[in-house]
């Protein structure tokens, strides 16, 4: 006969197995199951960058970002170069010194103006002396008056001759002093044309210097273009910046280059972009005022699943599409025109028909797109 506690007993050893049983078998059909499916992978997509131009109804003329104040230096005197205080790109304040010459002649020259200047000094004192002599000898009746106007006239000469002297002096110290060559506004140094003992003459330009300021495009152009030019619109492409830059003309050559036969234009930009640097190469496009701008792209960026074109737009920092109409004007093997996309956005530029709106992807720049 089975007491109660023994009959508890039993049932707990049940129980037990029981449990191990289920737990078992729960840890077989995990070990079973299929592992969890892995996010796929954000696919890669070519994109290129809308830049927006006249297509053929526009010129591209290559020019450069050059300041609006440029100037040759030169000495006001001539001599051999002593010394050449600044380098090509250097930076320069207002009465800098920049270059000197030999100044030794020039220096002997003025110390004997300045010994004539003593001498005409010591004259013009004897001969004051002896015309108020002579007025006072006038005044007893000892000399005539015709002898007193003479000495006078004496007196009068001696001191002009001082004032000539001390012109002279005043002209061979400001040549001494030309032998330094000294920058005439701020600026930095563009050009330099001359080395330490190299003779150069009076006037001949021996280095630039610009104003770094104000800066604009200067650009040659042929003389087909130029009776037209004013009416064309001009924009540039700069090297290092990355939109379009409107210009407008503020000059051009009334005469053609003798060498090139071209125009000489400069056009002022309209709002400088930051780190515009002069010496950079600008292309210049032309066109006419009425030309629609438009924008070329490869074959592969056109969606043509619609009745409408129209391509997808790639937000960079999200990483999502967004479908955008276009207008076609032309199309070929390898290249689309179209309007409708403002400058800078990405365009997928391969593969569009795979896509759909809303889906992730990863840009990547179309080699040779920038």
């Amino acid at each position: 006969m089975i007491d109660s506690s023994d009959f508890r007993l039993m049932k707990l050893v049940h129980a037990l197995v029981w449990s191990g049983l289920v737990i078992s078998g729960l840890a077989v059909l995990t070990a079973c199951s299929p592992a969890a499916e892995k996010a796929p992978p954000i696919p890669a997509v070519y994109v290129t960058p809308v830049h927006n131009d006249h297509g053929e109804d526009m010129r591209i003329l290559s020019g450069a970002v050059r300041p609006r104040i440029e100037s040759d230096l030169a000495f006001r005197a001539g001599g051999k170069v002593t010394a050449r205080l600044v380098d090509l790109g250097q930076a320069v304040r207002a009465g800098q010194p920049l270059a000197r010459i030999d100044a030794a002649d020039y220096q002997l020259a003025a110390d004997a103006a300045a010994e004539q200047l003593r001498a005409a000094q010591v004259d013009a004192t004897q001969a004051a002396s002896d015309a108020a002599r002579f007025k006072r000898l006038l005044l007893d009746g000892s000399v005539g008056a015709a002898d007193h106007e003479r000495q006078q006239a004496r007196s009068d000469a001696a001191a002009a001759r001082v004032v000539q002297a001390e012109r002279q002096l005043e002209v061979l110290r400001n040549r001494a002093g030309y032998a330094v060559l000294t920058a005439p506004f701020d600026g930095v140094v563009t050009g330099l044309q001359i080395e330490v003992g190299q003779m150069v003459d009076e006037a001949q330009p021996v280095m630039v210097l610009a104003k770094p300021g104000e800066l604009e495009v200067v650009v040659d152009v042929p003389e087909a273009l130029a009776a037209g030019l004013r009416e064309k619109v001009a924009q540039a492409r700069i090297a290092g910046i990355p939109d379009l830059v409107k210009l407008r003309l503020r000059e051009l050559a009334p005469s053609a280059s003798a060498q090139t036969r071209t125009f000489r234009a400069r056009y002022a930009i309209a709002s400088p972009p930051p780190g515009l640097r002069m010496g950079v190469t600008a292309d210049v496009q032309l066109a006419g005022k009425d030309a629609t701008t438009s924008a070329e792209l490869p074959s592969g960026a056109l969606l043509t699943t619609n009745k409408t074109p129209s391509v997808w737009l790639v937000d960079d920092k999200a990483g999502t599409l967004t479908q955008q109409t276009v207008t076609l004007l032309s199309q070929s093997t390898d290249q689309v025109r179209v309007t409708g996309l403002p400058d800078g956005v990405l365009v997928v530029s391969a593969g569009a028909q795979k896509l759909d709106a809303g889906m992730k992807v990863q840009a990547v720049m179309r080699p040779g797109s920038l």
